[in-house]
């Protein structure tokens, strides 16, 4: 995924926000943007790892999917 397409996703996903979420993810950002120095990679295990290493190939291969799809197992 390219930075243009990010951005964009971003935006729409913003953007669909109601004004209590949207400020919740804004100080989610803010607060965890330089929260911790400490890169994340080493504090993963292998399993965790793995995972995003697969994940990182299936967008290589052009197999993903929206983030409101992913997204949407996940609420209630």
């Amino acid at each position: 995924m390219e930075a243009a397409e990010i951005k964009l996703e971003l935006f729409r996903y913003i953007d669909s926000l109601g004004e209590n979420k949207l400020l919740q993810f804004y100080q989610h950002l803010i607060q965890n943007t330089h929260k911790n120095e400490t890169d994340f990679w080493i504090t993963l295990n292998e399993w965790q790892r793995n995972d995003i290493e697969a994940g990182l190939t299936d967008l290589k291969h052009g197999r993903k999917q929206s983030f409101d799809k992913a997204i949407s197992k996940y609420e209630q």
